[in-house]
């Protein structure tokens, strides 16, 4: 964890509601973090909690239920470190948008 997301505050969730509620500074979060795209594809809760998201259970299990994709891919501890430790960004650039594809708020 870096020194700036250090000093973020911590965005606790309690519902698929409140998250939506939150996604534009998640996703800055996202953006800030060095290879945070990549991340995201890789474990979306670990990098949650690396942005300083919490997610109560509560939140977790009405995301499971309304978007099983979100937490499907996990690339298991050791690529997720290696990218996050990686210098450059590859030639592939992942730009996160949203949380969620086709989500109305």
């Amino acid at each position: 964890m870096s020194y700036r997301e250090n000093e973020l505050a911590v965005l606790q969730v309690c519902s698929l509601k409140e998250l939506l509620g939150h996604e534009k500074e998640i996703v800055r979060r996202i953006g800030d973090k060095h290879n945070g795209g990549h991340l995201l594809l890789l474990d979306s809760q670990r990098l949650l909690r690396e942005v300083r998201v919490e997610l109560m259970p509560e939140a977790v299990k009405e995301v499971q239920n309304s978007h099983p994709e979100f937490f499907a891919t996990t690339g298991g501890e050791s690529a997720y470190d290696r990218v996050a430790k990686s210098k450059a960004g590859g030639d592939v650039r992942v730009t996160v948008n949203g949380l969620f594809r086709n989500v109305a708020t």
